[in-house]
Parts: structure tokens; C-alpha cells; sequence
């Protein structure tokens, strides 16, 4: 009888503590700060934050009450290390290069300078989505991961909650006519991929046309709350059947936190709710333990569940659909994208440019 040995524990650095860095949700749950007993075989041992308050701009009731969390409250490196019981508080993210198995790049807008020393090491890295602010900087990082044979794995939770893994085995991807999905939406870069992930696994690929109606795109920055606004996809066709079209609602439709409703060519149709109290409840565990469990076996197998293609589509997408919104709305071509930048700077109201 073949009986497995225990597993090393994973020493994982989480890299970036600022505005996009999901705060320390995950960190909780990774170092479980909820009950006695952990099932998980990974930890973070190392963790860095920068000092976002040289670089954020707003108003300025806006600007203090997020320096005060980063600096003095529950979200500053010291801060979290001691809730979490993080041993290792580095001044410099490259100190923990050399004894770390795995790395978590938290800020998006800086993640090839922040991925590059583990990638180098050729250690595994998770990519919180948006994965990068443009594509070419997206693809510098595969590339560098490729030639270093490191997995990278990117995304959001949403993707891999069992409700939408359970959806995802009971479509039938060839028979879509149709789609209309909705999440909540506080910043652009954080919420609209929350949406747009589990599209991309329940869906399928091919993409090719995205347009965004009732945000204007704010001119650059990524605003506290936009009004609520909804992105269009059209696909590529499949077979002889005419091009997949459906929607994406930002703001939340209902009370749910996701909503998705997939019609079929044969006029019945799929619908899955997600109630955003499995979220914000008692019990977080509950709505981030399947995707943790996927992150924890990238880094213990060196392989990741996406292909480079994946991400890069995926990243296409948000960009495309941001573009759209600065550019009065028009529908965008996913070849259009080119080094178009997301927006990374969040200010207080979203029609207010300081």
C-alpha cells in the first residue's frame, strides 16, 4: 500500500500590501487566524508593503483615511505580519527571494518589477488580477517565467468558488446563444474581474469585440465606486451558429455578489446565484478555500491551471473594456488594445479628477 508522506509546508512571500493588494483576506485564511487546525500545506513566511502614501492621489479625506490603514491600521506590514503570525517583515521585497518556495504579487501596477527577483529564482508566483497595467508588461513577465520554468498562476477568487467549478461541468459550452451576468463593483480594476473571470472559464475563449456603457473612465484614474455600467462581450462564432453576445452588469443586480444566467439555442437556459454572505459572513474560509487550494498546488506542482493564453486574453478583456469607457463608449477590438494602461491611482467620487 502505497501511503503518502506528509508534505513540506510552502514558505510563500506576499509582495505588495497597497490599494490592489485584496487588503489581507487571503492571509487570514492561508495563515488561518480563524481555528486551531489548518489544512493547508502552505504559509506566508515574508511579507512587504511599500509606502503607498508618496503615490496616491485624491481628495484629501479620502487619501488620509487610506494612509491611516496602511500605515497605522490592520493593513501596514507590521500590522498584518503580527495578526497573521508572520515571522519575516522585509524592508526591501528582494530579501525574502532567497527563502521563500513561492511568491503572491499583490500590486498589479508594478508586477513585472515586483515578480522579476522570484522569477529569476525560478520560483512559482500567484498574479492578482488585473495581472499587469498593459499587455506588453503581462508578456515580458510569461516570457521571463518561461525561460525560468515557473508556473504562473493570476486571478480571482470568484473563478474557482464551488459553486462556479460545479456550473462550469454542467455547460454545454457549443449550445450558448446568450449571457447575462452581474457583480458588485466598487473600483474598476478590483470588481470588474471578479465578473469577468468566471465568464472566461464558464463561457469559454474567443472574445473579440468589448464595449463599456455608463462609466466615462474617469481620464485615467480608478475611482471609489463607479456609477453602475455593464460591458458587452461578442465572441468569435463557433461552428455554423452566430456569434456568442451577452453581458456583464457592474454594480450588482439583486442582492447577489454574482449572478449569471447562460440561454441556450434551444431557448431553455443555466442560472447560478452566488450570495455575497458566504463572502462578508463569519466565515471567509467558505468563499476562498477552493481557490487557495488551487494556488497552493501551482506552487507545490510548478504548474499552473491557465495557459499563458488564458492570462493574456483575460488581461485584454479589462483592458478593452476600460478603453472603451475613455474612448465615449465605442466597441473595441481586442486587437486594438495594444499597451493601453489601466487606470492605478483611485480617487473619492468618481466624476471628480483632482
Amino acid at each position: 500500500m502505497n501511503i503518502p508522506s506528509p508534505q513540506k509546508v510552502i514558505r510563500v512571500g506576499w509582495v505588495g500590501t497597497g490599494p490592489f493588494s485584496f487588503y489581507s483576506h487571503y492571509i487570514r485564511v492561508i495563515n488561518n487566524i480563524y481555528r486551531e487546525y489548518n489544512p493547508l500545506n502552505m504559509r506566508i513566511t515574508h511579507i512587504w508593503g511599500d509606502d503607498y502614501s508618496k503615490n496616491y492621489a485624491g481628495r484629501p479625506q479620502w487619501v488620509k483615511k487610506m494612509t491611516d490603514l496602511w500605515n497605522r491600521g490592520e493593513q501596514s506590514p507590521n500590522a498584518v505580519a503580527k495578526m497573521c503570525d508572520i515571522p519575516h517583515v522585509c524592508k526591501d521585497f528582494h530579501e525574502m527571494v532567497d527563502d521563500v518556495d513561492a511568491a503572491m504579487i499583490m500590486d498589479f501596477d508594478r508586477s513585472y518589477e515586483l515578480a522579476e527577483p522570484f522569477l529569476r529564482k525560478g520560483l512559482p508566483v500567484f498574479l492578482c488580477s488585473p495581472v499587469a497595467v498593459n499587455v506588453p508588461e503581462c508578456e515580458r513577465l510569461l516570457n521571463l517565467a518561461s525561460e525560468n520554468g515557473c508556473a504562473v498562476f493570476t486571478g480571482s477568487f470568484t473563478a474557482y468558488m464551488w459553486q462556479i467549478q460545479l456550473f462550469n461541468t454542467l455547460v454545454n459550452r457549443e449550445e450558448i446563444a446568450a449571457f447575462f451576468a452581474s457583480t458588485t463593483c466598487h473600483f474598476y480594476t478590483s470588481y470588474a474581474n471578479d465578473g469577468l473571470e468566471p465568464l472566461h472559464w464558464l463561457i469559454g475563449s474567443g472574445i473579440r469585440k468589448v464595449a463599456l456603457h455608463g462609466w466615462d473612465g474617469s481620464h485615467g484614474y480608478d475611482p471609489h465606486f463607479i456609477p453602475a455600467s455593464h460591458i458587452h462581450l461578442e465572441y468569435e462564432p463557433r461552428s455554423d451558429k452566430p456569434p456568442i453576445q451577452g453581458t456583464l452588469n457592474l454594480g450588482g443586480f439583486k442582492k447577489e455578489m454574482e449572478w449569471y444566467k447562460i440561454y441556450y439555442h434551444d431557448h431553455t437556459a443555466h442560472e447560478f446565484v452566488h450570495n455575497q454572505n458566504v463572502v462578508a459572513g463569519t466565515i471567509p474560509e467558505l468563499a476562498y478555500h477552493d481557490f487557495l487550494i488551487k494556488v497552493q498546488e501551482a506552487f507545490i506542482t510548478n504548474t499552473s491551471p491557465e495557459t499563458h493564453d488564458d492570462i493574456i486574453q483575460k488581461l485584454k478583456v479589462v483592458i478593452a473594456a476600460y478603453k472603451s469607457a475613455n474612448e465615449g463608449n465605442r466597441i473595441v477590438l481586442l486587437d486594438e488594445v495594444g499597451d493601453y494602461r489601466l487606470p492605478t491611482v483611485r480617487i473619492e467620487q468618481w466624476d471628480t479628477i483632482p
